[in-house]
């Protein structure tokens, strides 16, 4: 019991002591540090001034045409990408039911037993098929945007 009173006495004497250093040395630190020497400019100060406040005017060429807003560059921009999204499902609509007729032809082709039908009519209807198809790409890939 004896040992643990003289280590907490030994223990707040450093503690104190050691506040009382640390306290002294920020203290001659904050004596040591540099003034300010630069002079703080108060609302009196301005008053005082006799300078001149210059204003420039600046002109605004005037356009025939006033400038169209932010809500209406908005409304236009969502017009041209409803308009874009519908032409762009549609070429796609196109190309996807062309592929399922090609596709639909190529299998009768080869199922067909009647040589006449199919190197004729077949063979017919298969390259119109193949030429609207190839049509259809070329103007999905008018409309798709460059990548």
């Amino acid at each position: 019991m004896k040992v643990l009173a003289l280590a907490l006495l030994l223990l707040t004497g450093v503690v104190d002591a050691g506040e009382d250093t640390l306290v002294g040395t920020a203290k001659t630190a904050k004596a040591n540090r540099k003034k300010s020497t630069a002079k703080v400019i108060t609302n009196a100060d301005v008053k005082k001034s006799k300078g001149k406040i210059a204003e420039t005017t600046a002109t605004v060429p005037v356009n025939g045409e006033p400038e169209e807003s932010l809500v209406d560059k908005q409304q236009s921009m969502r017009k041209a990408r409803k308009e874009y999204d519908a032409r762009s499902a549609a070429a796609r609509a196109a190309v996807a039911r062309l592929e399922k007729e090609v596709a639909a032809l190529e299998q009768q082709y080869y199922d067909e037993h009647d040589l006449d039908r199919r190197d004729g009519e077949l063979v017919r209807r298969f390259n119109e098929a193949k030429k609207q198809l190839d049509d259809a790409r070329e103007e999905l890939a008018k409309i798709q945007p460059v990548k």
